[in-house]
């Protein structure tokens, strides 16, 4: 199951946009600078991190897909959505793993 890194709190601005909140980590949020996410690349693009306090680069949309599930995708910069790619993690790593980024 998810461990304590693993786990978020969803604060809601208005109806439909989210700060992506650490559980482990207060007042820490999930942030995604989309400047350089201009077209679709392979290995994505932009920068997946984590700020204290919530502005701008912290807002996503959660929306869900026609197939039911879920994008999370960036307020500040509306073509970029998150983007994991796992490809290289086959087992639990106490460091993590994968590349987390955008993708336009």
């Amino acid at each position: 199951g998810a461990g304590p890194y693993e786990k978020f709190i969803l604060r809601p601005f208005g109806s439909d946009e989210y700060s992506i909140e650490s559980l482990q980590f207060p007042n820490v949020y999930l942030r995604m600078d989309g400047r350089q996410v201009t077209s679709f690349q392979g290995l994505g693009s932009g920068i997946v991190n984590g700020q204290f306090g919530a502005g701008p680069y912290e807002r996503f949309v959660i929306g869900q897909e026609a197939d039911g599930k879920y994008s999370i995708q960036s307020v500040q910069f509306p073509k970029a959505y998150l983007r994991m790619d796992g490809v290289s993690v086959r087992s639990y790593s106490g460091s993590g793993g994968g590349t987390v980024n955008a993708q336009y």
